[in-house]
This record gives C-alpha cells, structure tokens and sequence, in this order.
C-alpha cells in the first residue's frame, strides 16, 4: 500500500508530461480535442495528488513508521492534531502539499475559464501551471520522494520537533503556501497575455480575485508566524528581520505594490510593462523563499535542514527570471504602445507611483540585507550577519512614507486635484491630526519617530472615517434614507472602494500595534524566591511556588505567578514553564494576559534546587491591535470579493442618484 503512494506521484508526472504534448501538438495544429484532452488530465493529475497526500496523513495518523518521512517527523505519543500537520512540517510533506494545492487551483482555473467565451489564452496558462507542477514532480520523483521506506522499521519515530507543536505552526504553513502557490495564478496569466502578445487589462480582470485571494492569505501566513514566534520562542516579539520572515515579506511587499499599480492600468490604461514586472518579481520572490528555506545557507529556526532541494529552486528560479526576460524584452513594443501620461503629480495615479516605489524599495533593502551575508561569505568566507538594526533603521522612514501616502491617496481625484479639493478634503483630517499630538505626548509618547507614526496613523483613520461619512450623508440629504440604511446602501453598491478602505483601516491597525511594541517595550529579569512580590510598571507579581507536571508526551517546570494592581484587585494568575520532550529539548512556554493597551507577558528563564526562579517580564503595549488590525484586513478583502447579484432597475436608478448627491455634497 506504501509503494502506491510513490506510484501515484510517478503516475501524476506521467500525466504532467502528456498534458505539455498535448497542449503543444494542439496548438501547434490548432485541435480543440487535443486541448480538452490536456483539460482533463489536469483534473486526473489533481485527483492522483489527493489520494497521495490523503496517503501520506493517513500513515501519520496510524504511526506507520516504515515510511521515513512519517518516522521523522511523528511518534506515537503525539497528539493527533498535530499528526495530521506531518504533511507540511518536513521537507518532503510540505513539497507534496504545495504540488497537490497547485493542482486544485490549475483545476478551479480550467472549471472557470474552459466555458467562457474567446478562451484562446486558455491552453498557454495551463502550460504554465502544468510546467510548475511538473518541476514539483520532478523532485518528488527523483530528489526526495516523501514515500520512501525506512530499511529498518523503528518502534517508534523521532516526533514532531516540540518548536512547531504550537496552534500557530498548525495555521501558518498552510496559509504562507496558499499565497505563495496562489501567485502562480497570475503569474500564468501574465505568461499567457505575453507569449499571445494580448497585453490589455483582460489578465488582471481575470485574476483579481486570485490576486486578492493570494495576497490575504500571504498576510495570515505572515501574521501566524509571527503569533507563533510571540508565544513560542520566549523573546516577547513578533518580528525578528529572520531571513525566512523576509522570504515571505518580499513577496508580500511586491504584490501589494501589484495591486495598487493595476488599478491604474484598469482605469488609465497606464503601468503596463510595470504590472508584468511586479508579477513577475512577486512570483520569483516566492521560489526564492523557497530557496532560502531549503537550501540550508542560512541557519534559522524557521528553515529547512542542508539539503541540495534548495539549489534546484535555485537553478528553476533562473529559469523563470530568463524566460519571463525574454517574453518581457520582446513585448516591450507592444506594452509601451499608448501608454498615456500622468498629467499631475498631485493626483490618484501619482500617489499609487510613489506608492510603488517606495513598496519597491522596501523590497529591495529587505532582499539586500538577507542577501548580502551570503555574498560576502560566498566571496571572502567570512560569516556576517545583517540584524534588526539595520533593516529597523532603513525600513522604517520607508515604511513611515507609506503610511503618509496612505492617508494622502485616497483624498487625491484622477488626473489632477484642484488646490480647492485639496484644502477640503485635507483640512479637517489635518487639524484632528495636529490637535491629536499634544494628546498623544500626554499620553506617554514621546521620540520624533513614534509621534509621527502614531499621528499619520490617526490622520488615515480621520480621513477614511471622513469618506465614510459624507458618502453616508449623500444617501440621508439626497434620498431621505435613515443613517444606517445609507451607510448600508453606500458600502454595498461600491465594495471594492470602500472594502479597500477597510483594508486601509486593518493595516494601519497592525501598524499602531507594532510601533506601540516596538517602540515602548519594557523588558526586566527578575530573580525571585518562593513568595516574593514584585511592582512592575503598574502590575503587582506574586511568585507562589513550582510545580513539576508530567503529560503524555512531555515533562514540564511550571511557576505559579498571581497578578494584581498594586494594593490590591486580584487580576489573573499566570503558569510560565519549561517543557521536556522525549529527546530532553527545552522549550519555553510563556504565559500571556493580553489586554486592549498592552499585554503581560512572563518567561520562566531558570529555577534552582530551592524552588528559586528566574522570571523575564515583559510588558508589549498595543501589541493585541496587530490581531485585531489582521481581521480588519480579512474582512475588507472579504467585502471587495464578495459576489453581488444582479442589480434591480430600482438599484441601478439608486446608485446613480446617490454617486450625482455624493458629487454635490463634497462640492459643497
């Protein structure tokens, strides 16, 4: 039964294989049967892939140890929960995942496509989903086979490295590789509008919804890798500048700067050739993670142990950059033929340039600073690293214009904006925004950067409310409609804008949350005997005793820590302890009280025979508001994408009359 697993993958590059014959021969000769023939050996690749891993999780979930993969990364003491995640915890797993989530979206993509009308560029985008799938089969074929059989079977395996058994390591692969595997969508339209030389807006119409759908579930993965990096690592932060945080940052950094370029393709006409460069930077950046993660060049607890896996992503990365080139260079005629102008500096489409840029640039002093260790140590054999203050001291102006141009761009009109338009829309958020500084000095702020980042965080939440609000006046003026039914119809009927706004609203949530963290941290150690009390920034912290836990699959020193204000207001008693697994790996695990205005945040460092402790305290300010702001997000892009019906004539008429009342009153 073990050796079907195998034979179903080797099955599946059999069909990869044919489907590129058969795409090429019906192209060649121009044969819809050939071509249907190749629709439907993707759908057979797809249903091969998922008995495979359905294979591979059910031999987690049975403790069957004669398969290497499943002895390496299981045991039989380990909870079923985290059996189930074997798939994508080891190298092998996670490379069958990745194939077999391609092969469903190849198929979700010719179950819609293959009906529409004029689907000529149909077959070029399955060539280049089913060249991708082909190179996943290769390795799993050829480099590392994830069935392969133990020659001795153990009685039990080596488990779960105690690191990844953590809810977050549960959620976070599976939704890095969603946006990372989601991105070949659009990168195979991009290919597909190339090699047709069709470069109109058609492939970015019709990959909007992957676009959205790649980029929300690239930002979870990020936002679960930094939720498990909180509660697991025991260093009181979220984000590190690791080189597999950047992998996944670049990527997420270029597609953002996508989406916001191609509204001005679709509206303007404009961006052309710089929308197929984004696409196809995001698409390589996301082999590159890959890279950086199997490669085993760097050492980060994140990353995949040596392998020579990484150099063939390396080698496939190469690939992609040369032939997307040439497809790029030889169409760049085309792409530039009227390519109209941006009439304004002051205007929508010149806030979205300056957005990009700067998105670009971030994405380059990140990819810099991870790369540049391994260039001076391929060059000289010398071991450097690049940490936290560098990329905190060039990415944080970066990211502080950002956030300006976010509370400029959505107050700018198309084409131009008059000095009228500006002095209106801008004063009332400019005001609350200037009156909101001695506010936030009062407050406790203080430093130059983190009043300016608190304070243009407040200027967009004041100028998207302000959006919001006369829109929703518009409809109660105009139209006699109560305040929620004209807030209702206003958001409904333009869900892309204000779904838009919503994101704007979450991201600048996630900000407040990492500045209040990153700038405001209190970090103390503490050694403390069996009853002692300590103050600690308006937390009164009583150690009461240790306790020794024994559970199925680990041994744990557990503190027992009550927190309460001091002089009194018992608040919540917090068990900070170190695990013990089978092979003797320590971990830490913290102990959170999490609040609105910050977060309590204990390690248990070290104990000694007496029952005396070692305790690190940290207090995270607003560091919940990066959770929250996450939602915010999710939601916004749920609101953008959700299906609409067909509209009513007395929907239609509505809509009309509340866009010419929504005209009358900014104007007013």
């Amino acid at each position: 039964m073990i050796e079907a697993g195998g034979y179903f993958i080797l099955l599946s590059l059999v069909l990869s294989v044919g489907i590129i014959i058969f795409l090429m021969s019906g192209l060649y000769r121009k044969d819809g049967r050939l071509i249907e023939v190749a629709y439907r050996a993707s759908k057979g690749i797809f249903v091969l892939l998922t008995i495979a891993s359905a294979m591979m999780v059910y031999f987690f979930v049975t403790d069957n140890f004669r398969v290497e993969y499943v002895a390496s990364y299981s045991e039989k003491a380990l909870p079923v929960f985290y059996k189930v995640t074997g798939l994508w915890a080891g190298q092998k797993g996670s490379l069958l995942f990745w194939v077999w989530l391609l092969s469903l979206f190849t198929v979700a993509v010719v179950r819609k496509d293959e009906k529409r009308p004029n689907t000529s560029y149909l077959p070029y985008v399955l060539l280049v989903l089913n060249s991708t799938i082909l190179f996943f089969l290769i390795l799993l074929n050829f480099v590392t086979p994830p069935f392969e059989l133990n020659r001795v079977v153990p009685s039990d395996g080596n488990g779960l490295n105690p690191l990844l058994q953590n809810p977050g390591m549960v959620f976070h692969p599976p939704t890095l590789y969603l946006g990372y595997v989601g991105f070949t969508v659009p990168f195979a339209y991009a290919m597909a509008a190339l090699i047709t030389k069709d470069l109109g807006e058609w492939w970015i119409k019709r990959t909007r919804a992957w676009t959205l759908f790649s980029w929300v579930f690239l930002t979870l993965g990020i936002v679960f890798g930094g939720w498990w990096a909180y509660r697991e690592l025991g260093w009181g932060g979220v984000w590190g500048w690791d080189p597999v945080e950047n992998s996944s940052l670049m990527p997420w950094l270029t597609s953002t700067a996508f989406l916001h370029s191609v509204i001005i393709q679709e509206r303007r006409g404009m961006l052309k050739v710089w929308n197929i460069v984004l696409i196809l930077l995001t698409f390589s950046l996301c082999i590159f993670g890959t890279f950086i993660t199997r490669s085993g060049v760097i050492t980060s607890v994140h990353a995949f142990g040596q392998s020579s896996v990484g150099y063939v992503f390396l080698g496939f990365l190469f690939l992609i950059v040369l032939v997307g080139g040439y497809y790029l260079w030889s169409r760049y005629h085309i792409l530039k033929e009227k390519n109209p102008r941006i009439e304004s500096i002051i205007s929508k489409e010149s806030s979205f340039l300056y957005n990009n840029i700067i998105l670009f640039g971030l994405a380059f002093a990140t990819f810099w600073g991870t790369i540049f260790p391994l260039i001076v140590e391929a060059v000289k054999g010398i071991k450097i690293s690049v940490g936290p203050p560098f990329f905190n001291k060039v990415n944080s102006p970066l990211f502080l214009l950002l956030l300006i141009l976010m509370a400029i761009c959505p107050l700018l009109a198309w084409r131009r904006t008059s000095w009228q338009s500006i002095k209106r829309n801008f004063l009332m958020p400019t005001l609350l925004m200037i009156l909101s500084v001695p506010v936030l000095v009062f407050l406790g702020v203080d430093g130059i950067m983190p009043l300016f980042f608190f304070s243009f965080c407040l200027f967009v939440i004041f100028s998207l409310i302000k959006e919001f609000y006369i829109g929703t006046k518009a409809g109660v003026v105009h139209r006699g409609l109560s305040w929620s039914q004209a807030f209702w119809t206003l958001v409904s009927r333009n869900r892309r804008r204000y779904g838009g706004f919503l994101v704007h609203i979450g991201i600048v949530l996630v900000i407040v949350g990492l500045a209040g963290y990153g700038y405001f941290q209190y970090k103390e150690s503490y050694t403390l005997k069996p009853g002692s009390i300590i103050n600690v920034k308006g937390y009164t912290l009583k150690y009461v005793t240790l306790q020794n836990v024994r559970m199925k699959n680990y041994t744990a020193v557990r503190s027992i820590i009550e927190v309460s204000r001091p002089g009194g207001g018992y608040l919540d008693t917090l068990k900070p302890e170190k695990r013990f697994y089978r092979r003797n790996e320590p971990t830490t695990e913290v102990a959170i009280r999490s609040g609105l205005l910050e977060d309590l945040y204990l390690i248990l460092n070290g104990w000694d025979g007496e029952g005396n402790i070692t305790l690190t305290v940290v207090i995270n300010p607003l560091i919940t508001w990066t959770w929250i702001g996450t939602a915010v997000v999710v939601l916004g892009i749920i609101w953008c994408v959700y299906p609409v019906g067909r509209k009513s004539r007395e929907l239609e008429i509505l809509e009309k009359e509340l866009i010419i009342a929504f005209r009358e009153v900014t104007e007013s």
